[in-house]
């Protein structure tokens, strides 16, 4: 910057009055890694606007971040004052009081140029909006969007209403609705930005950026050309109206209004900024924000938030003196093994490749797998290049940091291997054999196990301690959780690699110990096994599957085993009955249809429903001979509280026996790890909701009518009965 005439400093804002006439507004939070909008923040905003305001030796002014190191615009508004609000009208007066004050940035006399550099969201990117003109550098971590929806909640700082003004209705729509975010250059062609630069020279572009509009002496925004079906659609009543016809069609099928209201109101308030005036839409846009900061969804989605960043960061997990900065790993890994290639291994190595930027080993013992596995890679890889999300030159790129072998070798300088082999201890125990003398003495072995004991595994290990699980969920790209399990002997050194490694990969990593099942597996196994119990006893698949898709979940319980597929359903719970004996029974449904009935599920175009080109047609004729020829309007809530009720005695037992630290795990697990409806909060959230003490004396209730035909697994847990003798919920 060049030397200033006048400096004043504040708390949060600092004005540099250049010789020129150019004032440069600094937003830098003090404490704070990045800028946020707090109600403090607006109050000093405003006091700083009205000095600008009545400076008449200031031509213009430059609004940026003083966040260099952590390269961040305005992250948003401070959500936590967001989670402390429980009264809707209070909620609707802070948004109004924010729009208000932003208002007061887009009327002051001189020009107001946004300088986003970093992410621009939420309440930042209303801000800018606010502004007269904005430009963006094409740094990587420049995103700009308006993620309220997420959140439970819609844009309440003006974003409805100064977003469609500004690019349209079209682009407003699928950025407000989705609550994605777009990088400079997507923001330039949609007119959300109206220069880009380099972020090197950030400062004189912008500067001379400013001079051009200054001498232009008018707006120097180009109209947004527009066709004629889409200037029919936006700039006409009747177009309007159909236009908001499919937009709310297209919106039933993704989201429900009941779950999640938030995008309905977003197309309410959307729709009212084309049809009113600018201080009417925002009146309205703060009226309808007010109810949905209050509502159970928001609260919930808001916790959901909060937990997955601790998760992000690592807040809160053990650590270790002793241990090797997580630095020099980073540092040294270029190289990763994955033994087993297929699906999963495919499926892991792009993302190693992908995400992680390493250099992949792909081993198993057979070309064909091998073959599958490349495919597998290269599937994940081109599906992004059709949403233009890589160029086939990144493609071939990445495809060609992947290299495949049937030979043990290639793994001298390998930092990690992950195993993703059938889920055989044998086998396991054999392939760690044979590997473990060919790595580096401090490299990790991981297994991708879904319920095997990391114990077992080890015993055969010469270096025990290198030793853990390393749980992906399918489909790998997909599925954000890994869980991360420790077995007696692994180091803290191990554990916390693993986890730096899965943030590198852009996962959520999950402490668990070593438990049969582990967690997620663990809970998810006697909700699916309930429901095979009801379709036995009768009760009609569909309706199940129905109502289970209403309560939240993105499938029900007889898709998702087909799903998983039926062998490996049948084959995980034959081995949680081994290890905890009668209260996991499975249902003889499920091995009857994996071994009578040669039954895999979706991947073999048979289970609970058939299956054609990989799409689900009809229920599967065969299965009725099982079960599952009764009425089709039972008793749905009773189904719920049947599937979901030893869901949570079995996570009370979690809790109990130190298999997972706290509560909000559990529930962010099970959101991420099996798609428990994030509105909800997660199951135990939900139990709260529904009172701790009912769902115990339901599975009291149960225990009682299924006594000697099983009723072992409805016993409460000691855990739950303490719970309700100490009148406590799971959040108390």
């Amino acid at each position: 910057m060049s030397p200033a005439v006048v400096e004043d400093t504040r708390e949060a804002f600092k004005v540099d009055r250049r010789p020129d006439g150019l004032a440069i507004l600094e937003f830098d939070l003090p404490g704070e890694k990045v800028n946020k909008l707090t109600t403090e923040v607006l109050l000093e905003l405003e006091g700083v606007l009205k000095e600008i305001s009545e400076d008449s030796s200031i031509r213009a002014v430059i609004f940026l971040s003083g966040k260099e190191e952590s390269i961040n615009f305005i992250a948003g508004a401070d959500i936590r004052e967001i989670e402390e609000i429980t009264i809707p009208a209070e909620a609707s007066e802070k948004a109004r009081s924010a729009q208000l004050i932003l208002n007061k940035l887009s009327e002051i006399p001189q020009p107001v140029i946004a300088v986003i550099h970093g992410a621009c969201l939420g309440g930042g990117c209303e801000l800018a909006l606010a502004c007269d003109y904005r430009v963006a550098t094409d740094h990587p971590k420049t995103l700009i969007g308006l993620p309220e929806v997420k959140l439970g909640i819609i844009p309440g700082f003006g974003g409805t209403q100064r977003m469609p003004r500004l690019v349209g209705l079209q682009s407003s729509l699928d950025l407000i609705l989705t609550g994605k975010m777009v990088d400079a250059r997507k923001a330039a062609r949609i007119g959300l930005v109206d220069h880009v630069v380099a972020p090197t020279m950030i400062l004189p572009e912008v500067i001379a950026f400013t001079e051009g509009l200054l001498q232009q002496k008018g707006n120097i925004r180009k109209p947004k050309k527009r066709g004629l079906v889409q200037k029919f659609l936006e700039g006409t009543a009747p177009g309007r109206k159909i236009m908001r016809s499919v937009v709310l069609k297209n919106l039933k099928k993704k989201v429900s209004k009941d779950h999640y209201p938030a995008p309905y109101k977003a197309v309410d308030a959307i729709f009212k900024a084309v049809e009113s005036r600018l201080s009417e839409g925002l009146q309205y846009e703060a009226d309808l924000v007010g109810p949905l900061i209050v509502s159970d969804t928001s609260k919930h989605l808001i916790s959901i938030f909060f937990d997955s960043e601790k998760l992000r960061r690592g807040e809160g997990e053990e650590s270790s003196s002793d241990s090797t900065p997580h630095d020099e790993y980073e540092k040294a890994a270029t190289r990763i093994g994955v033994l087993g290639a297929g699906v999963m291994g495919g499926g892991i190595a792009a993302l190693l490749a992908r995400k992680g930027g390493y250099h992949v080993r792909l081993k198993d013992i057979q070309m064909e797998a091998i073959s599958l596995g490349l495919k597998q890679a290269y599937k994940s890889f081109e599906a992004l290049v059709k949403r233009r999300r890589l160029t086939p030159q990144s493609r071939d790129n990445l495809m060609s940091a992947i290299s495949g072998t049937v030979e043990p070798t290639g793994f001298a300088d390998t930092d990690t291997v992950i195993e993703a082999v059938v889920e055989d201890m044998k086998i396991k125990q054999a392939v760690l054999k044979e590997i473990e003398p060919l790595l580096p003495e401090d490299a990790i072995f991981a297994t991708n196990t879904s319920s095997l004991s990391i114990d077992e595994l080890a015993e055969v290990s010469q270096r025990p301690e290198n030793v853990a699980g390393l749980h992906f969920f399918n489909p790998v790209h997909r599925m954000p959780l890994v869980e991360v399990i420790r077995g007696e002997k692994t180091s803290e050194e191990t554990v916390s690699r693993l986890e730096e490694l899965s943030r590198k990969l852009g996962k959520y990593p999950l402490r668990v110990a070593n438990a049969p099942g582990f967690l997620v597996n663990r809970l998810l196994l006697p909700y699916l096994n309930e429901a095979a119990y009801l379709f036995e006893e009768g009760y009609r698949m569909e309706a199940i599957d129905d109502h289970a898709k209403k309560f939240g979940l993105p499938m029900g319980p007889f898709e998702l085993m087909d799903e998983v597929g039926l062998d490996v359903g049948a084959k995980v719970a034959k081995y949680l009955h081994e290890q905890f004996g009668d209260r996991a029974r499975p249902a003889a449904l499920l091995k009857a249809l994996c071994d009578d009935e040669k039954l895999l599920g979706k991947k073999g175009g048979e289970g609970f429903y058939i299956y054609k080109d990989g799409k689900k047609r009809n229920p599967n004729p065969l299965v009725f001979k099982y079960g599952g020829k009764g009425s089709l309007d039972d008793n749905p809530d009773y189904w719920i509280r049947r599937m979901l009720a030893p869901l949570i005695n079995e996570a009370a037992r979690c809790l109990d026996e130190g298999i997972i630290e706290a509560g909000w795990q559990i529930d962010i697990g099970m959101v991420f790890g099996t798609g428990f409806p994030p509105f909800r909060g997660g199951p135990l959230r939900w139990a709260d909701s529904v009172g701790v003490d009912n769902l115990a004396s339901f599975l009291k209730e149960q225990a009682r009518e299924y006594d000697g035909k099983g009723g072992e697994r409805f016993q409460p847990s000691d855990y739950l009965t303490k719970l309700v003798e100490e009148k406590k919920g799971f959040y108390s």
